[in-house]
């Protein structure tokens, strides 16, 4: 097909270089002869013809009331250019709307699972390196997916710890309520009770609320929490804080990469 349109092409020029000489010839004849105005036409003629078989050759051709302008393929391949350009910020923008979008929608119950959250971010990852974005502009994208993540894993971890303080807090309520009455204000067994149930509400609220703390903080603040939490046993402490050192590395990986380095490990933690 496109083989018969440049041979088409072709004879169509051969077809108009042979009229613009025929006419030029004629011209200069009729101009011998003094034949002024059928010259005039037949060498004005015999331009136009020549100009037409050869205009390929010309970005531009101006003069005696024409002007002629060809596309050339720089022109398309600027607009081509231009096209990219505007699709890979539209990807860049849709990018980060989707990862957004992942990571908030019906946080109540209705939010995406983390392996639904996790395909997605892989790819609006994958889409952002393919059109060749920049770094800072793919973790920006991802940005949103990764803060509810950390999020979402600092209260897992927190959930049990939680659930013992609880315990311990109504273990000491039923002590207290134990002291028979009337109790005297000075009783040493009360006031230590008091001040242990102080000390103790005063650790839990207002607690470690990871929603309030920066991403890379969350992991730093649950450990601190832990460590300095009144009431709870040597080997309580020791085995959450373990567990906190272990996924430690798993969350700085996740923040430098915007990735997870063990997904099936994410996937068991957070779907529990």
């Amino acid at each position: 097909m496109q083989s018969r349109k440049i041979t088409l092409a072709l004879i169509v020029n051969i077809i108009l270089l042979i009229a613009g000489l025929i006419c030029i010839t004629v011209g200069c004849i009729k101009l011998i002869t003094n034949e002024v105005a059928l010259a005039t036409t037949g060498l004005g003629a015999g331009l136009l013809f020549l100009f037409s078989a050869t205009i390929e050759r010309f970005e531009s051709l101006k003069g005696m009331s024409l002007e002629v302008t060809t596309r050339k393929l720089d022109d398309k391949l600027h607009e081509a250019s231009k096209a990219v350009k505007e699709l890979k910020q539209l990807a860049e923008i849709s990018g980060h709307t989707l990862s957004l979008l992942a990571a908030r929608v019906g946080r109540m119950g209705g939010s995406f699972t983390f392996e639904e959250s996790y395909r997605l971010a892989q790819q609006v990852r994958d889409n952002l390196t393919s059109l060749e974005c920049e770094k800072t502009t793919i973790s920006h994208a991802l940005n949103p997916w990764v803060n509810i993540i950390i999020g979402d894993l600092g209260r897992k971890l927190l959930d049990p710890v939680t659930e013992e303080l609880n315990k311990l807090d109504q273990e000491l309520r039923r002590e207290r309520d134990k002291i028979p009455s009337p109790i005297k204000a000075d009783d040493p067994v009360y006031l230590a009770l008091t001040q242990r149930l102080s000390a103790l509400y005063e650790h839990r609220y207002p607690g470690c609320d990871v929603s309030l703390l920066d991403s890379d903080k969350i992991m730093g603040a649950i450990e601190t929490y832990i460590s300095s939490a009144p009431e709870l046993n040597a080997a309580f402490k020791v085995k959450h804080l373990d567990n906190i050192k272990q996924w430690s590395s798993e969350v700085d990986f996740l923040l430098k990469q915007n990735d997870v380095k063990n997904p099936s490990l994410w996937i068991e933690t957070l779907q529990k």
